[in-house]
């Protein structure tokens, strides 16, 4: 007699959908339609602590991030509002060791050091690591990410962890977090700064799409992540939206106007390059422009500086408005 062949319930198609639901800070399934779509990937909202996240989320190696921010790994750059915002930040210690999480080539720590803390960095560009070691003197900086640093350095401790605009590269927020605390000594101080996904735009921010950015932070999606880890929030700073960020938006709001006629089509977008195998971008971001490429960004620039005094008879009304800019800054301290 042959064997009778196993029973397999049907898969619940409910709970199968809903994989790709669950927000990777608290755990619930957003219950909504996706937000947005993009090639391979849906963005949800989390109705319960206001996290927007897309799906699947699978971060990028190191040479994804030398490829595509190789430009900025042999110079250094100017500080960014959030690396200001802490160095001016009354609340915080102003001294002792501080860690920063993504340093890039130094910019920040060597300001940080300046001001009178200890500095040590990670950063997952090797190019910007060595750089941040050999150009700016900066000896602890090491090519690793936060999980691998605190495996292999488990007993070291800061008095302060930072990490700029890294939060929304995560793929596990929560375990980031995790791994954050425990570089922490007690009562360790952290300060972040990630893009605002309430502040002003007038088209797509071609940068934060995945693989880039896996998370669209606000004031509110950020305190739930952090009080729920056992942090109080000390301060918070959302960015206003000043006079290039209203340049900026006038330019983005004509690119996207005109790139309905084809006679001004760009080549491939930067969100579009991001999402190519390797091989592939490598060639798109290497390839020499054609003449017609050249001529069109002679118009850009053109373009961008009419853009200037639009801005002056604009920027009135976005002051008085309250728009707000890319950064959303927040300083906290671990609870007892």
């Amino acid at each position: 007699m042959g064997t009778a062949p196993e029973s397999h319930p049907e898969p619940d198609k409910q709970a199968v959908g809903a994989v790709g639901r669950v927000c990777p800070t608290c755990g619930q399934i957003a219950q909504n339609p996706p937000v947005e779509r993009y090639g391979a990937y849906e963005l949800f909202a989390c109705g319960a602590c206001g996290l927007q996240f897309w799906d699947p989320r699978a971060m990028p190696d190191s040479r994804w991030y030398e490829q595509m921010y190789g430009g900025r790994d042999e110079k250094l750059l100017p500080l960014e509002p959030g690396h200001k915002y802490f160095l001016a930040d009354p609340l915080a210690p102003g001294q002792g060791e501080l860690l920063d999480i993504g340093c890039g080539t130094g910019n920040f720590l060597a300001a940080a050091q300046d001001a009178g803390y200890k500095v040590s960095g990670t950063e997952l560009d090797r190019n910007a690591a060595r750089f941040a070691k050999e150009r700016v003197g900066l000896p602890r900086v090491f090519p690793l990410t936060i999980s691998e640093f605190a495996e292999r350095y488990p007993d070291k401790r800061f008095e302060v962890v930072t990490f700029f605009e890294v939060l929304e590269h995560q793929a596990a927020p929560a375990e980031f977090v995790q791994k954050v605390k425990s570089s922490l000594r007690s009562r360790g101080f952290i300060a972040l700064s990630v893009p605002n996904r309430e502040r002003w735009l007038t088209g797509p921010d071609v940068l934060d799409y995945p693989p880039n950015h896996f998370l669209r932070w606000n004031v509110h999606a950020l305190a739930n992540l952090l009080t729920t880890h056992g942090f109080e929030i000390l301060s918070v700073r959302e960015q206003k939206a000043g006079f290039l960020h209203t340049v900026q938006m006038i330019n983005l709001f004509l690119r996207i106007g005109l790139s309905r006629f084809r006679a001004w089509e760009a080549p491939a977008s930067f969100r579009d390059v991001m999402q190519m195998e390797p091989d592939q971008a490598e060639a798109v971001l290497h390839a020499v422009p054609t003449m017609r490429q050249r001529a069109m960004q002679i118009l850009r620039r053109m373009r961008y500086t009419v853009c200037f005094p639009a801005a002056v008879a604009v920027y009135p009304y976005v002051w008085m408005r309250g728009y707000k800019g890319t950064y959303l800054y927040c300083l906290a301290r671990l609870r007892d």
